[in-house]
């Protein structure tokens, strides 16, 4: 939320200041804890602070159109018929070898042979990183600056050669190793199975979503089991319970063991090896990362003989998160993840605790139907929960999630996760076939329950114009209830709670959204209900704001409108106050188009500065593009207001990865 980076010593002096306040009021409940706050957040800060400043440098901030990259592969990833490989160079035409301290993102042909640790030299076209097309859109830029990567491009075609193999730059060999087991599991699975559960497989074992079809990944979104495609707590959750049932169910079946050995630790011991193999091999994700903090901190306890399920587990793992990667908190997938263990956590230690205690006095078909229960309760508690980051980051909810995961989730616990338990011991064997034909009438049945749930459209809405101050509020008031537990919370949560409604009551949403790559467009018209864009409007970027104005894809033929014309005149309505904007690439008579537009917007060229006073209320030009990236508009709702503008620089502020016309921010 700064408008750039703050300095990492300034902010650690702030850090002692307030632990020495904290020590010296420690004696005083209320204000001890509010130092203890401040310094916690003033830490987070700090660490914030710290990453950005490891972070690359003198990354480009200009397009490279034909260069020459020599590097080292560091990771391949198949995605959409091409390879996706992270390149660690060497060498670069055009750039100093002294400024290659990041790495570079390439695609390459889908049949390529290439392989972890391989360097090779390539002919290939760099971009920087792409700040968001307009504000509010996602940023993808901010991800790639912490994983360290400085730029991104593709391969012309067949035109790079493989000069070197089997040694990785920097001597990262431990990286190689694993990166050389994922891609040995994924050509395991490949030679082994076949059809659309390949790919299924390959996100459930390595991560590796590349193959997933984008039928299949939007079939899952819809239906709420697009969360069996990240590898977390779920997956990592099922997979070392089933390795420790296996090994303690072992050794109990030796007395000469059992009796004489405390096999519990001895299962939780593997079991955490076991966790930390599947951390490696699944790409060590942020919801991997999360999921085996957690666990670690479980099978710790189990050591110690203390209890292991608590709300201070999720906050170690929130800790250890925050501490390697700073700007996870931003995304969905940490959000979601937290949302939705920490809730079901509240939910085990609080009232679920005493209905698991009553599991010993019943009968089997009563325990099942206790299981059955418990499974629906959780999902409804997961879907509220989780309800509205959805919501705010994807523009759509599925409300018979509830319903797939009944099924989903048995296939996955008893089914499909012990057979991928048996496929990692066996591939080093080459058996992995038997266990992989196994597993695949459970993958099926996930992908069929998929559909057959995305096929109801009833069940998926979407919503549109959530803000975020009212989301994070919201949450909030949840998390303070949940954390405390007391009947007295409900006085401090009320205010909270009504903050959050007055914010989402005055929300504005934006209804014009002028891109920054000065090609892409998109004129909402709130009376109508129907989009108007460009007709060179890409098909990714249509989704994303077909999402951020609640237009379903079958709406898609009635309620968007392609212009073809350029200049491209449109008139819409907000609160019956009507608007006449033009957009162009080029405007030849700008003075013409100001005099009959309330709007003007031209991408490739510049307006004269008396333009306004032609009568036009507002003017957007390439100069404004070029400096301030893309740009969002609020149309007026009364005659006599002006519109308000809003842009890529103000919205997102001066960090080192937003690059808006050749510069990037400190």
């Amino acid at each position: 939320m700064l408008p750039a980076r703050i300095d990492a010593a300034e902010i650690a002096l702030t850090v002692i200041l307030l632990a020495c306040a904290f020590w010296m009021s420690r004696r005083i409940a209320f204000l001890a804890f509010v130092f203890q706050l401040l310094a916690s957040m003033a830490f987070g800060a700090l660490t914030s602070a710290v990453h950005t400043e490891l972070g690359p440098t003198d990354i480009p901030t200009k397009t490279l159109y034909a260069t020459e990259v020599t590097g080292t592969i560091i990771g391949l990833e198949p995605r959409n018929g091409r390879i996706r490989a992270t390149v660690q160079p060497s060498k670069i035409d055009g750039i100093p070898e002294d400024q290659l301290n990041w790495n570079v993102r390439l695609s390459f042909l889908g049949d390529s042979r290439l392989s972890i640790g391989d360097q090779v030299r390539a002919n290939a076209r760099l971009f920087p990183l792409r700040p968001p097309s307009v504000p509010g859109d996602p940023d993808f830029s901010r991800n790639l600056y912490f994983s360290n990567i400085g730029a991104s491009g593709f391969v012309f075609g067949r035109q790079f050669e493989v000069v070197g193999g089997g040694k990785l730059h920097n001597n990262n060999a431990l990286v190689a190793y694993v990166e050389s087991a994922r891609q040995h599991i994924s050509a395991a699975i490949s030679n082994e199975m076949t059809g659309l559960e390949t790919g299924i497989a390959k996100a459930l074992i390595i991560g590796e979503r590349g193959e997933v079809t984008p039928e299949i990944a939007d079939n899952l979104r819809k239906s709420g089991l697009a969360h069996l495609l990240a590898i977390s707590g779920l997956h990592m959750g099922l997979l070392c319970g089933t390795v420790f049932f296996l090994i303690r169910f072992g050794l109990a079946a030796i007395p000469a063991i059992a009796l004489r050995y405390p096999i519990k630790k001895w299962a939780a011991m593997a079991t955490m090896l076991a966790g930390l193999v599947y951390l490696g091999l699944s790409g060590a994700t942020i919801p991997t990362q999360r999921a085996f903090v957690m666990l670690l901190v479980v099978w710790l306890a189990l050591l110690l003989d203390r209890r292991a399920i608590s709300l201070r587990l999720v906050g170690v793992a929130a800790i250890v998160v925050l501490v390697l990667r700073p700007d996870a908190v931003l995304g969905a997938s940490f959000q979601l993840s937290f949302a939705a263990v920490g809730a079901l956590v509240a939910f085990c230690d609080g009232p679920g605790r005493r209905w698991l205690d009553r599991q010993g006095m019943l009968s089997w078909y009563e325990r099942g139907g206790l299981y059955l229960a418990g499974l629906l309760l959780t999902s409804l508690i997961v879907t509220a929960v989780t309800a509205p980051i959805i919501g705010y980051h994807f523009g759509r909810i599925s409300m018979l999630g509830v319903l797939a995961n009944l099924i989903a989730i048995p296939v996955m616990a008893f089914w499909v996760m012990p057979w991928i338990v048996v496929t990692l011991a066996l591939v080093p064997l080459g058996l992995a076939g038997l266990s992989l034909a196994a597993m695949k009438p459970g993958l099926t049945a996930l992908l069929e329950t998929a559909d057959l749930v995305a096929a109801q459209n009833w069940g998926l809405w979407y919503v549109a114009g959530l803000d975020m101050w009212a989301v994070a509020l919201g949450l909030l008031a949840l998390a303070l209830i949940v954390i405390w537990r007391d009947k007295v919370m409900i006085i401090p949560v009320i205010p909270v709670i009504a903050a959050a409604f007055i914010f989402q009551l005055t929300h504005q949403e934006p209804e014009i959204l002028i891109s920054g790559d000065r090609e892409s467009w998109a004129i909402y018209d709130p009376d109508a209900g129907i989009l108007h864009t460009s007709s060179r409007l890409n098909d990714f970027q249509k989704d994303i704001w077909m999402n951020r104005f609640g237009i379903r894809p079958e709406q898609e033929t009635n309620r968007v409108k392609p212009c073809q014309n350029d200049p491209c005149y449109v008139a819409v309505s907000a609160n019956n106050v009507p608007s006449r904007i033009i957009v162009a690439s080029r405007i030849t008579n700008p003075f013409y188009a100001c005099r009959n537009a309330d709007i003007v917007v031209s991408q490739q060229t510049d307006l004269p500065t008396n333009c306004q006073a032609s009568g036009t209320r507002a003017i957007i030009d390439d100069d404004v593009l070029w400096w301030q990236g893309g740009v969002a508009i609020k149309l007026p709702e009364t005659a006599t207001a002006s519109p308000t503008i809003n842009t890529v620089r103000s919205e997102t502020g001066n960090w080192p990865w937003i690059i808006i016309g050749g510069r990037a921010g400190r």
